[in-house]
């Protein structure tokens, strides 16, 4: 049942960790690289392994991540017939049981897919199944749902010049007119720091902004990845890292994008100019590169997005 060395070590790359029992790649990619393995009911130890089939693909794994990250264990609960789920969970149970051994005395895994005798707990591991070629409601709504979402534009550019910002997907584009430098000079210029109303402006106007782009391109709400560009964006990403920056696209977390939104709000422009990484000629425009950045991640709920650094020169 244990592959051969190429295979395994290939396997333990996948997992970061040495497996812990028997077990099969029974899907691959069409590389040949393992997209799933079935484990055996028992680990090495003896420790019960109720999750037969494993995902291990890393690329399937985040698509996964991002289904559930979204709600979408509750969703599929909701969506799925609570008696063909019940029935899906005996047939999981059923298939695992007959590979035990006939003469294991001790303990049994136990449950259904990931588990669970009712329910969806993970939907890692009804994919799995499903793409293992398991009658599973839960993996054939999954698939639904991955069909939708890759027919989502894949990316939406939003490119933050001086007095205007654009946002567009290739296929819909609507331009803005405000950019860090005419936000600054209509909203953040009056107070050092700014004041919290005038915080709540700069980003209400753009708000109803982003509502006009909703209005005119509804695709633009659909777009997967977000990635913002400017000379400013490039100075956002040297600020958060504290350093200056490779030239490429960065990840900018909601969590980071919330605390350095918070940090420049609140500080003097004396203050600001002392952030590592910051260049001096961006330090009165970093207010309202944030704010940008700010309320389209609040507005389209983004967790996470790519900020694109420029190239010196």
């Amino acid at each position: 049942m244990t592959p051969g060395t190429r295979d395994h070590d290939r396997v333990r790359e996948l997992l970061g960790r040495e497996p812990r029992g028997r077990y099969e790649i029974v899907v691959r990619d069409p590389a040949g690289d393992p997209v799933v393995i079935r484990n055996a009911p028992l680990l090495d130890d003896g420790t019960p392994m109720p999750t037969r089939f494993w995902l291990v693909a890393p690329d399937e794994i985040r698509r996964i991540g991002r289904l559930e990250a979204a709600g979408g264990v509750d969703d599929a609960e909701r969506a799925v017939d609570p008696t063909a789920l019940a029935e899906a969970h005996v047939r999981y149970a059923d298939e695992r049981d007959a590979a035990m051994p006939p003469d294991h005395d001790g303990p049994r895994p136990s449950g259904g897919v990931g588990g669970t005798r009712r329910g969806v707990k993970c939907l890692h591991a009804h994919w799995a199944w499903h793409l293992a070629g398991g009658d599973d409601p839960v993996g054939r709504w999954i698939e639904r749902q991955l069909a939708a979402d890759d027919a989502r534009p894949g990316e939406c550019t939003v490119d933050v010049a001086a007095d205007t910002t654009t946002v567009g997907t290739g296929a819909a584009e609507h331009r803005m007119p405000w950019g860090y430098r005419n936000l600054t000079d209509r909203w953040l210029r009056a107070d050092d720091p700014p004041r919290p109303d005038a915080l709540t402006n700069a980003l209400g106007t753009l708000d109803d902004h982003l509502d006009d782009a909703i209005r005119l391109h509804p695709e633009i709400e659909a777009a997967r990845e977000w990635t913002f560009a400017g000379p400013t964006i490039s100075s956002l990403a040297a600020l958060e890292a504290g350093f200056d920056v490779p030239p490429g696209v960065v990840a900018y977390e909601r969590i980071a994008a919330e605390e350095v939104f918070r940090l420049v709000a609140t500080e003097t422009d004396a203050d600001r100019a002392l952030n590592p990484g910051l260049p001096s000629h961006h330090v009165e425009f970093i207010v309202a590169t944030s704010c940008i950045v700010q309320a389209c991640m609040r507005r389209f709920h983004l967790d996470v997005v790519g900020l694109r650094v420029a190239a010196p020169g």
